[in-house]
């Protein structure tokens, strides 16, 4: 320990030293005045930004197996990390009754999620210990169009995961135990949600918006979780995962010649279901009725409102969806959109708010939401209705225009940053039906996107004379106001009409 008396010897020597290096008397001032002049001048200065750079993604390898597998080898040496997720596309029938549509998704669902708790011989707890062996990450779920099996692993124990994938994708054994125990959690977990506003708002939004199409369905209901079982699940598993139209991407440390050959041993065998028929599964055309009428979900007692506002939008193919997705950056994106800086800052109506594209397989949606004071939820949606007619009325500045450009690539600048970003957007391309070079042509179409082309596409899609609008909140508070707006219709909170008396 250093002593107090050494200390004081160390600290006079310091000041001896730094007292040849003084200023001399009279210079010190103004230098430093000149040097903070400086500073400043500097501070006010935003950086120049360096000129873009084309997006190029490493070498690409594609095959075809002959029972319909797609192969995409993406080759990548930067770390030793593989990375695969493979997309089964899931193809579920349209029906006018709601419960069995509804019934179909949670099937689905399960399906997805428990072919990882069990697969060939092994049983969940056996599968789970083998990827940790193996330094691994296997994840197993399903969204509106497909289902996905996502593995992360060490590139030295890479072919050996694989061979535990094909067991995975091809031979699940959905344990009666295990099936059990999923119904138990996702029901628990359904409980959960619908205490959520927001889950409630985009619940009856989708509803509403996409009619008696399966996108109608945001979560399965306890019933029909509850009637789940073994051979419903292996049954789905035999009609739905099929090879046909799959991929499977691989983005990492491999050597493309020997992963290949062996992606082709364990996927060979992965035949196609003979009840399969992807033509006689294709979606109805979906609801495109959109009037303007406000669905009331009634929470007694709630103290702030949830609102969406939107409309039936376009599928992420569609040509129109990068216009539609620069205006939603515009309206409705981050902390320098439109609605944030007009109803959160200048008004102080909502605690959050936002614009969102939905861009599916075969349709999309479009929104703004926000959370608000139950006392100013109906000026609140008047201030997004204003919003959406100044986007519809007024052509956007290019400044602007370019701030929400810059916005868009660099979020798709950073999903690339990792493997699994990169693997995530090349698996979309084959399940939502994309052109192929959509990764590579991305930031040019946003760059592409003009200021009419902006106008044109919020005046189609961005209504203020009869959109969908959803509000949760205390009904007995909202109703009279909410009448100012639009027709209401009160619901309970399952999503039923309310007789009121």
């Amino acid at each position: 320990m250093t002593s107090f008396r050494s200390r004081s010897f160390v600290n006079i020597a310091l000041i001896l030293f730094c007292s040849h290096l003084a200023i001399p008397a009279g210079t010190g001032a103004p230098q430093k005045r000149r040097q903070s002049s400086v500073v400043e001048t500097w501070r006010r200065q935003p950086p120049k930004a360096e000129a873009e750079r084309p997006f190029k993604l490493p070498p690409v390898r594609k095959a075809r197996l002959d029972n319909g597998l797609t192969l995409v080898l993406v080759e990548d040496h930067r770390s030793p990390i593989v990375t695969m997720m493979i997309g089964i596309p899931l193809f579920i029938e349209p029906s006018e009754d709601i419960a069995s549509l509804t019934n179909q998704i949670a099937i689905a669902e399960a399906t997805a999620e428990l072919i990882s708790e069990g697969a060939g011989s092994r049983s969940s707890e056996q599968v789970a210990r083998e990827v940790e062996t193996l330094g691994g990450k296997l994840t197993t779920t399903a969204n509106d169009d497909y289902a996905e099996v996502s593995v992360s692993v060490i590139a030295e124990n890479a072919e050996r995961m694989l061979g535990l994938v094909g067991d995975v994708l091809l031979r699940p054994t959905f344990p009666e135990e295990e099936v059990a125990l999923y119904k138990r959690n996702r029901i628990q977990n359904v409980v959960v949600q619908r205490q959520d506003p927001s889950f409630l708002a985009g619940e009856q939004f989708d509803r509403a918006v996409y009619g008696k199409h399966p996108y109608a369905i945001s979560a399965p209901t306890p019933s029909s979780i509850e009637q789940l079982d073994r051979n419903k699940l292996a049954g789905f598993h035999r009609s739905h995962f099929g090879v046909e139209k799959s991929v499977a991407v691989v983005v990492g440390d491999f050597e493309p010649d020997k992963f290949e050959r062996k992606l082709r041993d364990v996927f060979s065998q992965w035949k196609e279901p003979p009840k399969v028929s992807i033509g006689s599964r294709a979606p109805a055309e979906l609801s495109k009725e959109s009037r303007r009428q406000i669905f009331l979900i009634d929470r007694p007692g709630s103290e702030q409102a949830d609102f969406r506002i939107g409309t039936l939008a376009v599928r992420r193919s569609d040509p129109a969806y990068f216009p539609l997705l620069v205006a939603n950056s515009i309206l409705g994106a981050g902390t320098g959109s439109r609605l944030f800086l007009n109803i959160r800052e200048r008004k102080g109506y909502a605690y959050d708010v936002y614009s969102s594209v939905g861009g599916l397989r075969f349709g999309g949606s479009f929104y703004g939401g926000a959370e608000t004071r139950t006392e100013v939820t109906s000026r609140a949606i008047n201030e997004m209705l204003a919003e959406f007619d100044r986007l519809r009325n007024v052509k956007v500045g290019q400044q602007e225009l370019q701030n929400a450009k810059n916005y868009l690539n660099g979020l798709f600048s950073l999903s690339l940053s990792a493997q699994g970003g990169i693997a995530e957007r090349m698996v979309q391309e084959y399940m939502l039906d994309l052109p192929q070079g959509y990764l590579e042509a991305y930031r040019s179409k946003v760059e592409s996107v003009s200021a009419e082309q902006v106008q044109e596409v919020a005046r189609k899609y961005l209504l203020t004379d009869r959109p969908v609008i959803v509000v949760v909140g205390d009904a007995s508070k909202l109703a009279n106001d909410l009448k100012t707006i639009g027709q209401v219709h009160v619901l309970d909170l399952e999503g039923r009409p309310v007789k009121r008396s």
